[in-house]
């Protein structure tokens, strides 16, 4: 009878071990203030490392790909697909699903879980150690501003934290022999379908003798996510995007109506009052200690803005509104980015042409709304960027 009561524990304690090291438990992420529901392995939550050598860590990719890492695969391709995530939103995700389970960012924990969630979704990931820190290195198909690489198998990999800013030295990696291809893309002309949080803000202008007051609307989950983007250089990425159902609705449709009987240069010169006067002159050093570039949205919002910044507004607002073709102006010895606008037919004194066109210059961080206005000769001039 003790032999059988033995064995029979035996056999129970087996069952559920089994049945915990795939079984799932249910949390919540909060996705830019939607509240997510998310299952994962209630095991892994408690992984932990102790040599850091292949053999530990192929053991733990091992055990922990399982029904469990498939069931939460499953639930973030839902969620992709509700929300309109493209890969780079979906790779935000994971990052917060890591990080709710880890219950702390950037810990090893919470990158080999990102990473194993990845992998499941198909993703060209690999898993890396520099020191002692695990990293999660991803194929992007496009190049963003700042960014730490590695070269394996004649293919580009990327740090997938992406305000990850320091290399941290020389990385292993750890195979895996599960085979992945799909690259990491970002649709820079739409954002996923977010809209969680609101925010108001007055907004107060004058245009020569007009007095202008009006309150804005923003999509406050949006700015949130435009934040958690890749760093990009100053270009297309920022004026392709287009604002949000709510700023367009109060702000855009606002100042659309403003210039709707006025002519040309003046429609361009009302709308870089605007952008002057719309947010106080502030560096990004004093805030951020970096070079920071907002999208259009975030500068209306912002409390400073510098002169990039401005410069990405004015340009969206010109072409969006007017129709018009803009071009940035980089002094880099100076730090410093202006305007040029194309307004076809004026063509004044100070204009230059570029590519066969004529562009008018403007200071969007200037006092008042002139054209042909260059805070520095363009002699200076560095590099000319398509906005």
């Amino acid at each position: 009878m003790a032999y059988i009561k033995r064995t029979l524990a035996a056999i129970l304690t087996t069952v559920c071990i089994q049945i915990d090291a795939g079984s799932s438990l249910t949390s919540q992420v909060d996705f830019y203030g939607h509240q997510l529901n998310v299952t994962y392995d209630q095991q892994i939550s408690h992984v932990n490392f102790t040599t850091y050598d292949q053999r530990e860590v192929e053991g733990k990719i091992s055990h922990y790909r399982n029904a469990a890492l498939k069931h939460a695969a499953y639930g973030v391709r839902k969620h992709a697909e509700n929300y309109k995530l493209d890969d780079v939103a979906i790779t935000l995700l994971v990052d917060k699903y890591a990080t709710s389970i880890a219950k702390r960012q950037n810990s090893n924990k919470q990158v080999f879980i990102k990473y194993m969630m990845l992998k499941e979704l198909g993703y060209d990931v690999l898993l890396t150690k520099t020191d002692a820190t695990l990293n999660c290195m991803g194929q992007l198909t496009f190049t963003p501003g700042r960014y730490i690489s590695i070269e394996y198998n004649n293919k580009t990999y990327k740090d997938l934290d992406f305000k990850n800013r320091k290399n941290k030295g020389k990385h292993t990696i750890y195979s895996d022999s599960k085979q992945t291809t799909k690259r990491i893309g970002h649709n820079v002309k739409a954002a996923p379908f977010i809209n969680a949080k609101k925010r108001s803000k007055l907004l107060k202008f004058t245009f020569g003798v007009e007095k202008h007051e009006l309150t804005a609307e923003s999509n406050q989950s949006i700015l949130e996510f435009l934040t958690d983007l890749p760093m990009y250089k100053v270009g297309l990425e920022f004026t392709a995007l287009h604002v949000s159902r709510e700023m367009d609705t109060t702000l855009i449709a606002y100042l659309t109506a403003q210039v709707a009987d006025r002519e040309t240069v003046d429609q361009v010169r009302f709308l870089l009052a605007f952008v002057q006067q719309v947010v106080p002159y502030g560096s990004d050093y004093e805030k951020y200690g970096e070079e920071r570039f907002y999208y259009p949205e975030e500068t209306i919002m912002a409390s400073t803005a510098d002169c990039e910044d401005k410069a990405m507004l004015l340009a969206y607002l010109t072409k969006e509104i007017l129709g018009l073709h803009s071009i940035g102006l980089f002094f880099q010895k100076d730090e410093h980015l202006s305007l040029g606008i194309e307004i076809p037919g004026y063509e004044p004194t100070g204009s230059f042409g570029y590519n066969g066109k004529r562009y008018v210059s403007c200071e969007p961080t200037a006092r008042y709304p002139r054209l042909t206005q260059s805070q520095f000769s363009l002699e200076r001039l560095n590099k000319v960027i398509e906005l």
